[in-house]
Formats: structure tokens, C-alpha cells, sequence
């Protein structure tokens, strides 16, 4: 059985993503990372140290975090990230569509909102995500959002960082310039009609393993 690390998005709950990877590769034993404080070495060391698998998987945010901290990853596993971000900010050329005012208030609303929620609400409409009505509960806290926020506002790496990963994104991606993020990851592949949502990534990942021959993805 094929053994997979996958590490979540920004506010997305486990049990909703831990689906959608479930569904793209059935035949698979599954944990599913959320980062509790991106920013911090020591976590995602102890996570990625904890938990070893055949493939890992970073989406939106868990890609940067899987680059970032993919020295601690063990030998001679696959690695994939899709809706890949190098730099979420566009201030770096990196592909990154949201200005640091942007996020900033972002940030200052999310910190002074009575209503959580309606953050949320407007995040995962533009993210062309479904708003996970039974899931609600799981979405982490205002402090652990903002500080997923700040890791984005204060992390980047290189295109290099990617040369081992497979790379997939969405051309219609929300907060990522695809054929920007081209030129920094020449082999990155690019969906049309696909935006930011990791269903129909997950689905090509799953087939872009197989047509390569790994085993164990269906």
C-alpha cells in the first residue's frame, strides 16, 4: 500500500483534504499535516521525521512549507507539490499575485473580526474551494491562521528548491501567476481551465505517477 504524507492548505480542514487525496489514490495509507506554526523548524522537523512515507505532497501553502523544510525528508521518497508557491507576495517576481498591503490587512481583519467566518467564507470563494459546512469546526483558530499568514508573508524559496518535486498548477490559479511560476520551474505543469482547488491537481498527479511508472497509485 502506497504511504502518503500530504501537507494541507491554508484553512482547509483535514478530513475535506484528506478526501480529495483519498479519492485521486484509494489504495493508499494517508496522514494528513497541517502546520501549527509554519515558520518553526523544530515542527516540521519532528513531523517530517515522524511520519515516513513513499510520497509527499504539498498543496498551497504545504507546498512552501515542504520546500522549505524538505531537508528533512527521507531518501529516495517522490515528492510533489501542486498549486506550487515559491513567493506568495508579488513583490519577488516569483509568480505571486498578493501585494504586502494585501495580505497585511488580510491579516489585521482575520486578527479583529467578530466573525471569523466571513473571512473564511471570502477566502475559500475566491480559492474556488466549497465551503465545508460540516467541517467548520476543524478549521484551526485565529492565531494559527494569522501565523499561516505570516509564514506566507515571510517565506519564499527558489525555483531550484523544486528540481525533485513534480509540479502541478492550475493556469487559472487565484494567487499564483502560472506562466510566471514557469520560468522559475521549467518543468512545471500547467492544467488549463484548472484554478487553485486540489481536486483536479491531485487527479493529474495521481496519473502523471502512474503514466511514470510509480507504483501503487490507483
Amino acid at each position: 500500500m502506497l504511504t502518503i504524507t500530504a501537507i494541507s492548505g491554508w484553512a482547509v480542514p483535514e478530513t475535506w483534504y484528506a478526501d480529495q487525496v483519498k479519492q485521486a489514490f484509494p489504495n493508499s495509507d494517508l496522514k494528513i499535516v497541517y502546520p501549527e506554526d509554519p515558520e518553526n523548524s523544530e515542527e516540521a522537523k519532528s513531523i517530517l521525521s515522524g511520519f515516513k512515507s513513499q510520497l509527499y505532497i504539498g498543496y498551497s501553502l504545504g507546498s512552501l512549507w515542504l520546500l522549505k523544510y524538505q531537508c528533512y525528508l527521507p531518501q529516495n521518497c517522490q515528492k510533489a507539490i501542486i498549486a506550487p508557491i515559491l513567493a506568495f507576495l508579488d513583490k519577488a517576481d516569483m509568480g505571486g499575485k498578493t501585494s504586502e498591503s494585501q495580505l497585511k490587512y488580510l491579516i489585521k481583519v482575520l486578527a479583529g473580526s467578530s466573525s471569523k467566518m466571513e473571512v473564511l467564507r471570502d477566502f475559500f470563494y475566491h480559492a474556488d474551494l466549497p465551503y465545508p459546512e460540516s467541517q467548520v469546526h476543524e478549521i484551526r483558530d485565529r492565531e494559527t491562521l494569522i501565523k499561516g499568514l505570516e509564514f506566507l508573508q515571510n517565506s519564499s524559496v527558489t525555483g531550484k528548491e523544486t528540481n525533485d518535486f513534480l509540479s502541478i498548477i492550475g493556469e487559472n490559479d487565484i494567487f499564483i501567476d502560472a506562466e510566471t511560476l514557469k520560468v522559475h520551474i521549467p518543468h512545471l505543469e500547467i492544467m488549463s481551465g484548472v484554478g487553485h482547488s486540489p481536486i483536479p491537481l491531485l487527479n493529474q498527479l495521481a496519473q502523471t505517477l502512474q503514466d511514470r511508472g510509480f507504483t501503487d497509485t490507483k
